[in-house]
């Protein structure tokens, strides 16, 4: 069994398509069919269901799957025991939040790269369901994120970080005095919101829901920085997780609300996959957000 052959089969399953998988690795199409092929005649089952442009693994390729990532990283174990490399290098994809890029922790991505030149890092900045989706597939390596615990089977967890979500206003507000106010007073001020399906906004919303109530948005959008000029101009109130706040705090441009009766918390997370081989230098990564979760 060849093992260019069973890493064509994951990335085939990861990308459930095999023109998708063969870009991605660089094949002819119809090189990725021959070696899918000649795995199912070694195995004498059928890995793939085809629909269409569509492949979706059977039963017997679910199956198969495990055995494909412990073969690939005791492959990825034995070339690292014999390279002569004496420091991190090859390339990390790496899943974050924009939450996260807009605050104090971007600098982890700055601070690993002068520390070790030779890795190669690939930032995307996406949605905690987008990074969890990708990290699936194994079209990243590691995410971080902020969310409710999240637990997979095959996923470890490194890093966990308490994070509290923040209601906020400009420091001209009357909200900004520190007095406590009402979950209704607080909904009937306008609201400045995080992009619709971002998960703190959705815990929130959910839980006015449950309490038959609602807020009026007059602006959403996905950019942290531009949420919190706004409510430095007193164009309304929002929520962020407070450590996005630091320097607005700071300069007392914006003070965080009292909510009576409310208040929650996330968890910072820094998520890797367990099936594939931790390399030196995910390692290298994982150690340092250790080191600045904090």
């Amino acid at each position: 069994m060849e093992i260019r052959n069973v890493k064509t089969f994951l990335k085939a399953a990861e990308m459930g398509n095999f023109s998708k998988a063969a870009a991605q690795l660089g094949y002819a199409q119809s090189t990725v069919t021959t070696q899918i092929q000649a795995l199912e005649r070694e195995l004498k089952v059928e890995l793939f269901e085809r629909n269409g442009k569509k492949a979706a693994l059977s039963a017997a390729g679910e199956e198969f799957r495990a055995y494909a990532y412990e073969m690939v990283k005791y492959e990825e174990m034995a070339l690292e025991h014999f390279s002569n490399e004496k420091e991190p290098a090859g390339h990390i994809r790496i899943g974050v939040m924009e939450t996260i890029c807009a605050s104090r922790y971007a600098r982890i991505f700055k601070q690993f790269l002068k520390k070790y030149p030779k890795v190669r890092l690939t930032t995307v900045v996406a949605t905690t369901l987008e990074c969890m989706d990708m990290l699936e597939k194994g079209t990243l390596d590691v995410i971080l994120t902020v969310d409710k615990k999240i637990s997979r089977p095959y996923w470890e967890t490194a890093h966990m970080l308490d994070t509290k979500i923040c209601f906020f206003c400009s420091s001209r507000h009357p909200f900004a005095s520190g007095e406590p106010v009402t979950l209704d007073e607080l909904i009937r001020e306008k609201f400045i919101q995080i992009e619709e399906g971002c998960n703190y906004r959705k815990a929130f919303e959910q839980y006015l829901t449950s309490q038959g109530k609602s807020v009026v948005n007059i602006q959403e959008v996905g950019y942290t920085r531009m949420i919190i000029d706004c409510v430095e101009e007193n164009m309304g109130i929002s929520l962020l997780p407070k450590f996005t706040l630091t320097e607005a705090l700071r300069k007392k441009k914006i003070a965080v609300v009292n909510v009576k009766n409310y208040s929650f918390s996330m968890y910072m997370q820094v998520i890797y996959s367990k099936n594939r081989w931790t390399t030196p230098a995910l390692r290298a990564f994982l150690q340092m957000t250790k080191e600045y979760l904090v």
